[in-house]
């Protein structure tokens, strides 16, 4: 095998693999669990077992997107961090998720329908949960967030966001933006002491399955 033709392939499965996944995302982000491989295949152009071969079945690829979207997020918080003082990072990562998640809709169908046996915070990265830690410390520290919420409340209302802008979308594009308002208002300083705890781990996790049972069963509990 000489370089040249050593390359080509691996270009060949590099253009593969960037077709499957902006594929994989436009269809998800359609259809959420009602996708199924085969329009993945056929919206990237590739053969059903290129597909298989990339990735063995939906679940994996579903936690694929995931990854690297989450990624984005926490590319998106990191960029908010550099942010000098005066600035204010987590409103602007607020802001900045939000929009992105309304253009994006594979990544709250895909956190909804998640692999259970597969832990958010695993599949949430450790770069993102380290940056949401470090947007609601300085979220604090800058008076823009009360110090009696966590980094899983804010992923809460991150989430919320998303679904009222999804159920909106079509009467009210705009809604998502005075919702987003109402959430960061809710998130000063300022109330009387929040109720109860923050979730843990385990119940943001239950909190997800749940999500998921609905989305599973709205689509038929497809997993193809």
């Amino acid at each position: 095998m000489t370089p040249a033709t050593g390359r080509a392939p691996r270009r060949d499965a590099q253009r593969n693999r960037e077709r499957i996944l902006a594929a994989a995302r436009e269809v998800v982000a359609e259809r959420g669990v009602a996708a199924k491989m085969e329009d993945v295949a056929a919206r990237a152009g590739v053969g059903i077992g290129t597909l298989y071969r990339f990735v063995p079945t939906k679940d994996a690829l579903f936690s694929l997107i995931l990854r690297e979207e989450a990624d984005r997020l926490a590319g998106m918080a990191g960029d908010a961090l550099g942010l000098p003082a005066g600035r204010s990072a987590f409103h602007t990562w607020m802001e900045t998720a939000v929009a992105w998640q309304g253009a994006n809709r594979a990544f709250i169908n895909v956190l909804a329908a998640r692999d259970p046996e597969v832990p958010v915070p695993q599949l949430l990265s450790r770069r993102l949960r380290t940056h949401l830690r470090d947007l609601v410390r300085r979220g604090q520290a800058d008076g823009d967030l009360r110090e009696d919420v966590t980094e899983s409340d804010v992923l809460m209302v991150l989430l919320a966001v998303g679904r009222v802008g999804e159920g909106t979308a079509g009467a009210s594009p705009a809604y998502a933006k005075r919702f987003l308002a109402l959430q960061l208002d809710a998130l000063a300083p300022g109330g009387a002491p929040l109720p109860g705890r923050p979730l843990t781990e385990r119940q943001l996790e239950l909190t997800l399955d749940a999500l998921a049972h609905d989305r599973h069963r709205a689509a038929g509990g497809s997993r193809r």
